[in-house]
């Protein structure tokens, strides 16, 4: 089972596609977001977003902080660099 996720920053596409899992760092601590996790929108720190496609590839992404949200369609990050 698998969600579709998409990474921007102001400057371009960073990932778009489907992924099991989503690992962001967020100013309250880390948190790890699976298919069917509650909604929610925070705010992100520096660190690193590291996403899981359906495959097993992981995408390691350095950020300098942004924003999440998380619905029941999709997952949305807006990242700085």
């Amino acid at each position: 089972m698998a969600f579709p996720l998409k990474i921007f920053s102001l400057e371009r596409e960073i990932f778009v596609g489907n992924a099991k899992s989503l690992s962001v760092p967020t100013v309250n601590g880390q948190i790890q977001v699976l298919p069917e996790h509650a909604a929610l929108v925070t705010l992100l720190k520096a660190g690193e977003v590291v996403a899981e496609t359906e495959d097993g590839t992981t995408h390691k992404i350095p950020i300098a902080g942004g924003t999440v949200e998380v619905n029941e369609h999709e997952v949305v990050a807006l990242v700085n660099f």
